[in-house]
Order: C-alpha cells, then sequence, then structure tokens
C-alpha cells in the first residue's frame, strides 16, 4: 500500500499525442533526439487517425476517465483528428485542454476551437528576445508567429498558459518575458527547468541545465516579482523538491504541485503506446492492443513507492512534494538533482488552518460541473480540468445527493467537520450561494496562498 498515493483503477486524465509531427525543433524538446541531422522527420511521422480516435474515445467513457490533453508533436497539424476529439469529447462530458506551440493558429482556427468547448491551452514562449526564442526552438521567425497565436487564442476567449523551459541561453530573461506575458493576457505563466534526454550528451546538457542557485534567483525570484508586479499566476510543470525550496511560504507557489505520471495520469503515443511521463521512454503496452486499463495497471510501479527514495519516504513533507522529479536522477528510484538535507524544513503544522469562520453561517452548494467516480476505498471527485480530489464516500455521497437535487445546505447539514467543509470550499469543491467562493488558480497548497513570511 502507497503511502501517499490513491490506488486510482484507472487514470483520471489522459496526456494524448495525436501526431508526431511538429513545426519546430525545439533544443529542450524530448523529441528533439528522435530527428538525427539530414534526416527526413516526415518519414518518421505518426498520425493518430480518426479510427484510432474513436477507438481510444470508447475507452475514456468505459474507464471513466475525466480529462483529456491533446498534444503532440504539435496538434494542430492533425487538425481534424484534434476537432473530432474535441467534438465527441465534448459530448460525453469528457473535458479537455490542448497543448500546442500556436504557430498554425488563426482566428478562425481559434474561434472553431472555443466553440467546440476548448476552455485552455498550454503554449511555449521561452524569452522575450525574438532571437533567443528562435534559437531555442531552431526556427527563425518563430517568436512573432507564436506571440500572434497566443493573441488570437485571447481574443477567442481561449485561456493561455504558457510554459517557458529554463536553461543557460534565457535563464537571465524570466522578468521581462513575464511582463510582456502578462501584457499578452496570459493566465498562468509557468517557468520549468529542463529535464534533458539521456541522449543529449555532455555539450547540449551543458547548455540545458542551470545551477541550484540560480535556479531559485534568476527563476524562482524573478517569477514571484512578476506575480507581485502584474497579478499573473506562476507555477513550474515539474516539481522541485520541498527540501530545495526550503522558505515554504516564500515559495508557495511551487508547493503541492506533485507530478501526475503514472499516478493519475497515461501518456499515450500517437501509436498507441503508452508512458508514465513524455520525458520517460518505457513502454508499458499499446493502448491499441492492450487497452488502457491493462496499460496502467503495468504502471503500478509509479504508485506503489517503488520509486520513491527511502529518505523521501520518511519526510513528513512527502505528500506535497512526493519525492519530486523521478526523471530527474541518476536512478529511476535515487534523489531528484536539487534535493537537500530535509531536516532544515519548517514542520508540516504550518500548513494547519482553522476555517471555522469560512463556513460559519453560510449556505453551501454542490456545483453542477463536479464529476465522481467511485474507487475501492474513496471517491474520486472532478472539480475541473484534471484537478481530482479523494473524498471519504460519505462525503462524496452527501455532496452527489446535494448535487442531483440542487439542494442548498449549511455546515449543520455537512456530514463531516466545519474544518473539513472549509477546506473544501478553498479547494473549489463547495461553493456558497451568494457567489463569493473563488476559484483556486492551481493544485498548489492553496493554504499557503495567504501565508505571509515575517518580515518580507
Amino acid at each position: 500500500m502507497s503511502v501517499i498515493f490513491p490506488k486510482l483503477k484507472t487514470p483520471s486524465n489522459l496526456d494524448v499525442e495525436i501526431t508526431t509531427a511538429c513545426n519546430l525543433k525545439c533544443r529542450h524538446c524530448y523529441n528533439f533526439w528522435q530527428h538525427n541531422e539530414g534526416e527526413d522527420p516526415g518519414k518518421s511521422v505518426k498520425m493518430m487517425s480518426i479510427e484510432q480516435a474513436d477507438n481510444l474515445i470508447e475507452q475514456i467513457i468505459e474507464n471513466k476517465i475525466f480529462h483529456v490533453v491533446l498534444t503532440g508533436g504539435e496538434c494542430m497539424t492533425n487538425y481534424k483528428v484534434l476537432t473530432h476529439f474535441m467534438r465527441e469529447l465534448s459530448a460525453v462530458n469528457v473535458s479537455f485542454s490542448m497543448n500546442s506551440n500556436l504557430m498554425l493558429a488563426t482566428p478562425e482556427k481559434m474561434s472553431e476551437l472555443a466553440e467546440l468547448g476548448l476552455p485552455h491551452t498550454l503554449t511555449s514562449l521561452n524569452s522575450y528576445v525574438p532571437e533567443i526564442n528562435d534559437k531555442m526552438v531552431s526556427q527563425e521567425g518563430a517568436f512573432e508567429k507564436i506571440v500572434a497565436g497566443i493573441k488570437c487564442a485571447v481574443d477567442a476567449g481561449i485561456r493561455v498558459s504558457v510554459n517557458m523551459i529554463i536553461t543557460q541561453l534565457n535563464k537571465t530573461h524570466v522578468y521581462k518575458t513575464g511582463l510582456l506575458l502578462a501584457e499578452l493576457g496570459v493566465t498562468n505563466m509557468f517557468t520549468t527547468r529542463m529535464v534533458p534526454s539521456t541522449s543529449a550528451g555532455p555539450e547540449l546538457s551543458k547548455e540545458l541545465q542551470v545551477s541550484p542557485d540560480e535556479e531559485k534567483k534568476l527563476i524562482l525570484d524573478e517569477a514571484i516579482r512578476v506575480r507581485d508586479e502584474t497579478g499573473i499566476n506562476i507555477g513550474s510543470l515539474i516539481q522541485y523538491p520541498v527540501c530545495f525550496l526550503k522558505d515554504v511560504a516564500k515559495y508557495r507557489d511551487y508547493v503541492g504541485r506533485g507530478c501526475p505520471a503514472g499516478k493519475k495520469m497515461l501518456c499515450i503515443n500517437a501509436d498507441g503506446v503508452t508512458e508514465a511521463c513524455s520525458h520517460d521512454h518505457k513502454d508499458y503496452g499499446n493502448v491499441f492492443t492492450d487497452g488502457v486499463k491493462k496499460c496502467w495497471e503495468n504502471m503500478m510501479e509509479w504508485r506503489d513507492d517503488s520509486l520513491i527514495p527511502p529518505i523521501c519516504l520518511k519526510c513528513s513533507w512527502l505528500k506535497y512534494c512526493e519525492g519530486a522529479c523521478r526523471l530527474y536522477t541518476k536512478t529511476p528510484n535515487g534523489m531528484d538533482l536539487l534535493a537537500e538535507d530535509p531536516r532544515s524544513l519548517p514542520d508540516t503544522s504550518m500548513l494547519e488552518s482553522d476555517y471555522t469562520e469560512m463556513v460559519t453561517e453560510k449556505e453551501f452548494i454542490a456545483p453542477e460541473r463536479l464529476r465522481w467516480r467511485k474507487e475501492d476505498d474513496f471517491t474520486l471527485v472532478n472539480i475541473r480540468g484534471a484537478r481530482v480530489f479523494e473524498l471519504d464516500d460519505k462525503i462524496a455521497d452527501f455532496l452527489i445527493k446535494c448535487q442531483e437535487t440542487s439542494k442548498i445546505f449549511t455546515s449543520d447539514d455537512f456530514p463531516g467537520s466545519k474544518n473539513e467543509l472549509g477546506r473544501l470550499l478553498e479547494l473549489w469543491i463547495v461553493e456558497t450561494t451568494d457567489g463569493a467562493t473563488l476559484e483556486p488558480v492551481s493544485t498548489r497548497v492553496t493554504t499557503l496562498q495567504h501565508t505571509e513570511k515575517k518580515g518580507s
């Protein structure tokens, strides 16, 4: 039995690569090393077909999967399958988002995707300096096309998050890039450390890696500066070790994301081969021959603590950190290369809050957007997109009934404590009838959003 990971019968979300084709060749991409110099990448391109998409959609319904990330390669190079997925998933109440470099975006296409129900897209812009961005993606003129694509998406009403992969080339560009993104109307800015492929080689690895000291001063501290000045949400797509961050209050935006690989998320390549993470290349089966459920079962090592270092299993911060990245290591079950001595960490009691006042004399509803899935010992609730939490069956059954009957309830009706109800309110699982409930900006440790460091 895992110390921290719930045993999901099937994944709660899928990362689906609908094509390996891409109009960029990013130096930091996990696919960069697949194309040899002089090789025609078209020979090795894989495109998921409509028939394969339909097969997968049937499995998504059968396995009660909540959310699908449509990605590539560049997913808009397989536009027919992209729109087919969106149309069919909308019809069965499965949410979706898109990962795209947005270079192929046009006002017409983004309006169509918005009409199909696309709420959010993740893209990349690695520097406010066009020449640096273009060098990192190996294409001149890419900066202008990406910026134009972001504008098209924002104008269509699609929320845009931008991932900025940090290397030696752009490590001093976080602040000015963040200001540009805020000006463009971007919702979230992720500054993500590089997880280089084992095929990168020493020279390219040297270009890609940033020192631990620079990681804080040039990246995290500058992103916080952007957040404070613009209000943009910040974070990282790869969990940092909490023992590296140390100052949990200061770096609250980088605590609590965890890693969904193999615990909540299954990655499916365009040919159906599965991986726990797009940076990993271990084959766990093919969904078109073995099925989603079997591939998920083959991935149990990601959920049974096999890949967690022994020292991390003893750490009180494990449930917020999950041992950090399992691929930014020397061995699969080794320490994250940024990890430090956990004995310097504060006690997790700093996260404890009294939510009683938040729920006193208020009325609540279980919103229609919530989706549910029964597991063996708990109920999984989906808040929106890929965000899921496990709930005690008794509380889940109460909220499901309230949702089905549109019942308004108070803390006196709730089958748990007032503190539990307040926590659900903060996580956006319940809402107040006066509409005062605020949506959380991410899955990070929300209790730290209001924690101020004395003297800061």
